[in-house]
């Protein structure tokens, strides 16, 4: 039976606790929020038989815990991962998984000194459809990869953690990542934003931000629209010289498309199984008992690329 401590109680804590129960052998058992009040609600609905903490530090003197999963606002993931690696704690860390490179490589830094797991729960990354998706572009059934285009989008300024710069927010850092890490994963790391546009909210931070990244030596582009401010069909195509692929839903894959150069429909997959937050916690406690300190899905290399771009492109709107 894996253990599985949670830092942080807010809603995707409660869905990564819910999508816990759907994992054989894995079990949510320890839960942790600033107040013990807010965690003993937090364990009453989700997982009754955890044992909780009034605060972090308590959660990381526990013994026990295989993996902790960090689900705090945006500007406390560093914080919280190092102390938990302190603790010698193997972690993982909701998206984005810091504030910028210099903390990425810090908390890389600080876990691989203690030989302790880390990665980032960028969930697509570990979905079955994202895997196939990639397989059909290496095996070259769409040729050589020209543009990739994505947007995602909902309809969610209203909630006060995503337009308040102290709690990180802001449209690229919360939904940013996901075309960022769709581009990564097909154009691969060596890729640099050429363009990058934003409307903000009157508190300073994004609104929606459109971003335009390259890979130079071929001149392949990735063009992105994230928003919080409207629902988007939060689709994504990947157009090669020799067909394309349709992606249902980008940040939660539904279903993949694969086309000919004449636009026929070649072949489909769709999603099945176990949900992403599933997927990210087998897969990571199944790299901690092999021994790595890396998920193979996520490897510390891709989430540096992600965030050295992502700094970039922060800099530039």
């Amino acid at each position: 039976m894996y253990n599985i401590g949670i830092i942080g109680c807010g809603h995707i804590a409660a869905v990564m606790a819910e999508s816990i129960k759907t994992c054989p052998d894995h079990r949510v058992a320890a839960v942790a929020s600033r107040t013990a009040a807010k965690a003993k609600k937090f364990a009453k609905e989700h997982c009754p038989d955890a044992v909780v903490c009034g605060s972090y530090d308590k959660l990381t003197r526990l013994d026990g815990l295989d993996l902790v999963y960090i689900a705090t606002p945006n500007t406390y993931h560093y914080e919280n991962a190092i102390k938990c690696i302190k603790a010698y704690k193997n972690v993982l860390i909701e998206k984005p998984f810091a504030m910028g490179l210099e903390e990425t490589k810090s908390i890389f830094t600080e876990a691989k000194n203690r030989n302790l797991f880390v990665a980032e729960a960028m969930w697509t990354s570990f979905m079955p459809l994202h895997k196939t998706m990639i397989k059909w572009i290496e095996d070259g059934r769409i040729g050589e990869v020209r543009s990739i285009m994505s947007n995602l989008g909902y309809d969610i300024e209203d909630r006060p953690r995503l337009t308040d710069p102290a709690m990180g927010g802001g449209s690229y850092l919360d939904l940013g990542v996901y075309p960022t890490n769709l581009a990564v994963s097909i154009l691969g790391y060596n890729i640099t934003p050429v363009s990058a546009y934003a409307h903000r909210f009157s508190t300073g931070v994004e609104r929606d931000v459109h971003y335009i990244l390259e890979r130079a030596e071929d001149g392949a582009t990735a063009a992105a629209y994230v928003t919080m401010s409207n629902l988007t069909d939060r689709d994504g195509s990947v157009i090669g010289d020799k067909g394309y692929i349709k992606i249902r839903n980008i940040n939660n894959y539904e279903a993949i498309e694969l086309y000919d150069a004449k636009g026929e429909l070649v072949e489909k997959a769709e999603r099945e199984g176990l949900d992403g937050y599933a997927l990210e916690i087998i897969e990571c406690c199944q790299a901690i008992s092999d021994g790595m300190i890396q998920a193979p899905s996520m490897p510390w290399s891709k989430t540096h690329a992600i965030a050295e771009i992502g700094d970039r492109i922060r800099g530039m709107i």
